[in-house]
């Protein structure tokens, strides 16, 4: 069996694990690390902290770019949410592929032409179940469902021209972007696990409410996710480039 090609891709942080939490769940650098290389140990991510102003000095200093998720929103007025948006035009452009987890994928969309808002269906909290609605080459697939860990109340409305959704659901139906074949966005949540879920609803309970907070420890006892699956294909992807 031949090797695969060993890959390095810039891991790009907006926000952390907070400091209460860092000795039961560790950080997010440890959590994309045990997700990615549990799919493809070939892989090696490389951090940088975004949200405190840090990007690489050389675009093409990686193979390719996976951003995390946020407590921030991709509209509001900070100086690392302009800098991050112009780095991943600079990626479109080079077609440097480029991997948005939650806030990541909603900063793909916002920056690239597409739309991000606060959406009005409200907090997105649990495990969700997301439709295959296309099957892209690298998409290797033997299910035409998936469920991810989700957390958001912001929401992907539009999409940036020469994008389509490749998964979807009624709450959220642009769950999973793509333009094909540089940029991928999912709006679930790969990295974390249900434990890590329930300590942020409880974290979140008095903002979320308790009928949300309620719904949210029920849909973690009673279901299992595919995050395996899902680092399984962002793996492919960025091999698909490679």
């Amino acid at each position: 069996m031949v090797k695969p090609t060993n890959l390095d891709i810039g891991l790009l942080l907006c926000d952390d694990v907070p400091e209460d939490g860092r000795d039961r769940f560790g950080d997010y650098t440890g959590m994309f690390n045990r997700g990615v290389h549990a799919a493809d140990q070939y892989i090696k991510l490389t951090p940088y902290e975004a949200y405190k102003g840090v990007l690489p000095l050389d675009l093409e200093a990686h193979e390719g770019y996976l951003i995390s998720g946020s407590g921030a929103s991709v509209f509001e007025d900070k100086q690392w949410i302009r800098e991050l948006m112009g780095f991943v035009r600079e990626c479109y452009s080079r077609r440097i592929k480029t991997v948005g987890i939650c806030f990541g994928h909603q900063l793909i969309a916002h920056a690239l032409g597409g739309e991000t808002v606060r959406s009005e269906k409200g907090w997105g909290f649990g495990i969700h179940s997301a439709r295959l609605t296309a099957d892209p080459e690298w998409l290797d697939v033997d299910r035409d469902r998936f469920k991810l860990i989700v957390i958001h109340q912001d929401q992907v409305v539009s999409l940036p021209p020469g994008f389509s959704a490749i998964a979807s659901n009624d709450f959220c139906p642009n769950s999973m972007i793509t333009d094909g074949e540089t940029m991928l966005g999912i709006q679930g949540h790969p990295e974390f696990d249900k434990e890590y879920c329930a300590y942020r609803a409880k974290f979140r309970r008095q903002t979320i409410g308790e009928d949300k907070y309620q719904e949210t420890i029920g849909l973690l006892a009673n279901n299992e996710t595919d995050s395996e699956h899902v680092f399984g294909w962002v793996s492919q992807f960025f091999r698909n480039a490679a």
